[in-house]
């Protein structure tokens, strides 16, 4: 098993544990994308930018949408998975620039 492997698989067990995300066969995934550029923007004002972004993909299940965003850190030179609670009240919005 890689690392990438063993992130997704790290990734799932924490989003299933927090009650995030139930495991169903009927789970919905959507907003596939290859994107360079998302932001998420919160109810402070502020803004979290994620450059160099691979793909997107919201998950729907039990009410709740969750967004992951996989992307390549510079600071750590990693590839990352990052997830956001978009039911969560701090979170108001995110946008997607596609590539063309």
């Amino acid at each position: 098993m890689n690392d990438e492997e063993m992130h997704k698989m790290y990734l799932k067990h924490f989003l299933y544990k927090n009650g995030i995300i139930e495991q169903k066969p009927e789970a919905k995934e959507n907003k596939k994308s290859d994107s360079e550029e998302v932001k998420i923007f919160l109810v402070n004002g502020k803004t979290l930018y994620f450059n160099n972004v691979s793909s997107t993909k919201e998950l729907y299940e039990n009410g709740r949408s969750v967004l992951l965003i996989k992307h390549f850190d510079k600071e750590t030179s990693k590839k990352r998975i990052s997830c956001f609670d978009l039911n969560k009240e701090n979170i108001i919005g995110y946008s997607i620039d596609d590539e063309l």
